[in-house]
Formats: structure tokens, C-alpha cells, sequence
């Protein structure tokens, strides 16, 4: 018996010669990741690894379904991805190990140049949109999209302006 035919899947590709506008619409949390280890000559025994794991979900302007970032170790050390490609990038005053909620970038709007190896597409360069956000700030309650007033988005312990009420 021959195994079933696999549907050929043809995803949207994004653009790598420039930069597009995007807007982070989720962060995704596996506490049990696995992380396929690399073998080498030098470290045939390479083993996998099971961490906990953080990427970003992307609505990206021109384009009609998501794109995601990969899967990174969940982890603010000074030379970790998600430190060094997103949350410097992004958090105002960002440190290596410092304690932020990695929620506060849900609905941030930004620039990013994308990379490809392997058929597989990745941002290589995030720049924020409008400044980068306060370390401090309180994850955003709206669903991304929403419209947000100049005021920036309400969180449930904030009553809208006096002159918008």
C-alpha cells in the first residue's frame, strides 16, 4: 500500500528587498518546546531540548494571512534572539534579564525586513513605528486593529479622556 497523497501547501511570501510594515497581533507561549538539536562533526551526541518557547505573530500590510517569527528560547539574556532582534528593538531601555512582560508588544506597529533560507521566511530587522514602548507599560486590552485614539490603547484599571467621554 502506497501512503495517501500529501496536499501540496503554497504559502504567501512576503516580500525580503524591502522593509514592510507590520503590526504584532499575538505573542505565542509553548512552556514545552522543542528545540531539534544540531549535530556536528564535533558534537555528534547533540541532543533535543525541551524549553519554554516565545514567537510573534504578524499581520503584515499588503499581505492576507499571518506571518510568524520562529520559535525562540523564552529567555531576555543579553545575547538571546528574542532579546537582541525583538525586545531591544522595541522596549524602551530594554536590559538583558530585565522583568517585562513580553504582552506589552501585542498591537505595536513596526518596519521589518525579512530573510529567507531554506524556503523558510524570518524577520532579520524590526524597527518600532512611532517610538519604541515603555518597559513599564501595561499589555494592551484591545484586539490589535482597533482603533486607537491618540491616547493609546485603555487598559482596564484607565477611563477614557475627559474630552472623549
Amino acid at each position: 500500500m502506497k501512503p495517501p497523497k500529501k496536499e501540496k501547501i503554497d504559502y504567501e511570501k512576503v516580500t525580503i528587498e524591502d522593509f514592510t510594515i507590520c503590526t504584532i497581533t499575538d505573542v505565542l507561549y509553548d512552556m514545552e518546546h522543542v528545540f531539534k538539536a544540531f549535530k556536528t562533526k564535533e558534537n555528534p551526541n547533540a541532543e533535543d531540548q525541551v524549553k519554554p518557547a516565545v514567537r510573534f505573530k504578524f499581520e503584515v500590510e499588503g499581505y492576507q494571512h499571518p506571518h510568524y517569527s520562529r520559535w525562540m528560547k523564552f529567555t531576555l539574556a543579553e545575547k538571546s534572539n528574542l532579546y537582541v532582534k525583538f525586545v531591544s528593538q522595541l522596549v524602551e531601555g530594554a536590559e538583558p534579564d530585565a522583568d517585562i512582560d513580553l504582552d506589552i508588544l501585542k498591537g505595536v506597529k513596526c518596519k521589518i525586513l525579512w530573510a529567507e533560507k531554506n524556503e523558510f521566511q524570518y524577520p532579520e530587522t524590526i524597527r518600532p513605528i512611532g517610538g519604541k514602548i515603555k518597559a513599564d507599560a501595561k499589555p494592551a486590552t484591545r484586539e490589535p486593529g482597533e482603533d486607537e485614539s491618540e491616547y493609546g490603547p485603555l487598559h482596564p484599571d484607565e477611563e477614557l479622556p475627559q474630552e472623549l467621554q
